[in-house]
């Protein structure tokens, strides 16, 4: 088994490995040096997908960013699926159950009238890759050209949270807490 620090074999070279059944811990510490060799060989496609996640693991254990951003950086490249399923998917449950948790509590999930269909549903953004999470909520009732809405956006991994309300026949406002985007969205489905 090759050691993903040094790419040598652990077997060869033992104390990098350590033992568990001797309690004798593997490496801990990373120094510069091994660490500039590790993002090195990352960044040349060096390591498949398994040693990526296992290098990972161990960086986030040790909470190493620089190796950490780099493994993200790679696995995006050379497996964007597990780079989803990692990293794009938690933030988009979170998005979705946030705009859920807002539905629920107010009991919009459920208008007979509404035109425009009941429930959470994925933003266009989100789905032409123009923000990385988007879930709403919308109504439109008989009469109304354009339908009101609530999202919940979160444009890419680093940003926070945002709510875009819009009345409808109104431009849409950005809001920063869910109490202000119930509030707005609720006079909007008053007029």
């Amino acid at each position: 088994m090759k050691c993903l620090t040094s790419g040598i074999t652990a077997t060869a070279f033992p104390p990098l490995r350590g033992s568990k059944s001797a309690h004798v811990p593997g490496v801990k510490f990373l120094g510069e040096v091994m660490t500039d060799k590790i993002i090195q060989n990352i960044r040349e496609n060096k390591y498949d997908r398994n040693e990526l996640e296992k290098l990972l693991s161990n960086a986030e254990r040790l909470n190493r960013e620089d190796i950490i951003e780099a493994v993200k950086e790679s696995l995006q490249e050379i497996d964007p699926r597990s780079y989803s399923k990692r990293y794009v998917k938690p933030i988009r449950e979170k998005v979705k159950g946030i705009a859920e948790e807002i539905m629920n509590s107010q009991g919009w999930g459920a208008w007979p009238e509404n035109l425009v269909g009941n429930g959470v549903k994925a933003g266009g953004p989100m789905m032409n890759g123009e923000v990385l999470a988007e879930f709403y909520i919308s109504y439109k009732k008989e009469g109304w050209k354009n339908s009101s809405y609530l999202a919940v956006v979160q444009p890419d991994e680093e940003s926070v949270v945002h709510y875009m309300v819009k009345k409808h026949g109104e431009e849409g406002q950005i809001v920063y807490t869910s109490s202000e985007a119930i509030e707005f969205f609720a006079a909007a489905l008053e007029t």
